[in-house]
């Protein structure tokens, strides 16, 4: 489900369609809605950009429960992993979260890939002193355990990372998404349960008028008597995906892999997962209101 000049094909539109149970039209205009919002994200990434444009990007983030994410690590000084996904103005969201909480602990993003020069510019004359260089960006695939353990494990350190990849980058657990049985990585979750550190998942979402950066419930590294390994990572990985679900159900076309949704059902020893009987779902608004956020 690869993006390119020409746009999606027919059999890419219908495979999408089916999966967001939508007509083909419908995501048709999804899909170039997701084009548009990706183009704007990539030029506000790696783009030098002016200094009254970066000032109305970060007036344009909310993050009502930022004091309440200071008591949290304030009251419990176990290290976490801020597990996030590719959804909204992410990069500049959690380069507020990181500058909002820099001066009570000390935070590192893991990253699959390196940012850039442009980025890093970007980022310090958005945020000033306050902003996360490269000294605070791991690349998972350059890290190596035995030295990323130790640091997992210590003290109120605060590490961004994302939970949201397809099964190319990685081991997954069967989840249910969009009343479908779906992959999704196990990756955050092992990090958590094998570290014995808690999760807070957080996302940030436009409503239309600006970028919300919303917070979740604390997930515990903890097994239920008797449950084994993969079973507590299915477990702590759906609960992920439950938190998710409602942004994405609203806003489709804020999620950086929406194109790829296919890739999501695909189940082992099969091309494509079983799709259940058409039901429909439950007033979206209302879902992203009860899903759960730290209480403001």
């Amino acid at each position: 489900m690869a993006r390119n000049k020409t746009g999606f094909s027919a059999e890419q539109i219908a495979a999408v369609a089916t999966c967001l149970r939508e007509t083909r039209d419908r995501t048709r205009r999804l899909l170039a809605a997701n084009d548009r919002w990706l183009t704007q994200l990539e030029h506000r990434r790696n783009h030098p950009l002016p200094p009254p444009e970066l000032r109305r990007l970060v007036a344009g983030l909310h993050f009502p429960q930022k004091g309440k994410l200071r008591e949290l690590i304030e009251a419990d000084p176990r290290s976490r992993l801020l597990v996030s996904y590719h959804f909204g103005d992410y990069i500049y969201g959690l380069n507020l979260l990181g500058a909002g909480i820099g001066d009570r602990a000390k935070v590192y993003y893991l990253s699959q890939a390196r940012g850039s020069d442009g980025y890093f510019q970007n980022i310090r004359r958005a945020f000033g002193n306050r902003a996360q260089g490269p000294e605070s960006q791991l690349i998972v695939d350059e890290s190596d355990i035995s030295t990323l353990a130790p640091l997992l494990r210590s003290p109120g350190v605060q590490f961004v990372t994302f939970c949201d990849l397809t099964g190319q980058f990685g081991d997954t657990a069967g989840v249910d998404f969009l009343q479908r049985p779906a992959c999704f990585p196990r990756g955050p979750a092992l990090l958590s349960l094998t570290n014995r550190i808690p999760m807070l998942p957080v996302i940030n979402w436009f409503d239309g008028d600006r970028v919300q950066i919303v917070l979740g419930e604390q997930l515990e590294p903890e097994r239920i008597r008797g449950e084994s390994l993969a079973a507590a990572s299915d477990r702590l990985t759906a609960a992920l995906t439950r938190f998710f679900e409602p942004f994405f159900r609203t806003s489709p076309e804020q999620w950086r892999y929406l194109g790829a949704l296919p890739l999501y059902f695909i189940q082992p020893g099969a091309p494509v997962a079983t799709q259940p009987q058409e039901t429909s779902h439950a007033n979206p608004q209302q879902d992203i209101a009860s899903a759960g956020p730290l209480q403001q």
